[in-house]
């Protein structure tokens, strides 16, 4: 009990230090009010609001090479509430996001078009927006990722498919 205690003071700050990130709340709002498609094929997202949709966006998933997909499935944005945060560098890859939220116990990531160690959009992979072209996250233009980190709630409920929206 003692080791868990200490485990979950420590793990956002453990969380924090291995994306070197800002991590943030969640906005306001009741996830299961909430629906976030994927669809692979189209490269798109899809919002929605009490099965409304509120917006479309185009999107990057994972290269289709076998180690870097976008996983199929069903999930829940942000579950644990430490995944959302403002920006992220990643050492190994050379390139971080801004606007940022998790999924898969925040494996994954919804988040903007590449930015380089100096914060600035890397023009490349921008780019490919439309395309996949990510290491498994879900890449969205700047724009949208913002919005996306600002409107959908944490508990928002996740498919991604391979198909198109229906």
């Amino acid at each position: 009990m003692k080791k868990r205690f200490i485990f979950s003071l420590l793990a956002p700050l453990l969380a924090e230090a291995l994306f070197a990130a800002d991590v943030f709340a969640s906005p306001a709002g009741y996830g299961p009010d909430w629906k976030v498609v994927v669809s692979i094929d189209e490269q798109k997202t899809y919002v929605y609001k009490k099965d409304q949709l509120v917006r479309q966006m185009l999107c990057s998933t994972g290269l289709l090479d076998g180690d870097n997909d976008t996983p199929l499935g069903d999930y829940v944005i942000n579950e644990s509430g430490q995944k959302r945060g403002t920006s992220f560098f990643s050492k190994r890859f050379n390139e971080g996001a801004r606007w940022w939220v998790g999924f898969i116990g925040g494996v994954y990531l919804f988040h903007s078009v590449p930015v380089d160690a100096n914060d600035r959009i890397i023009p490349e992979e921008a780019a490919l927006l439309g395309k996949p072209a990510s290491h498994g996250c879900i890449r969205l233009s700047m724009d949208d990722a913002k919005w996306f980190y600002d409107t959908v709630p944490d508990g928002a409920k996740l498919h991604i498919q391979k198909e198109a929206e229906k």
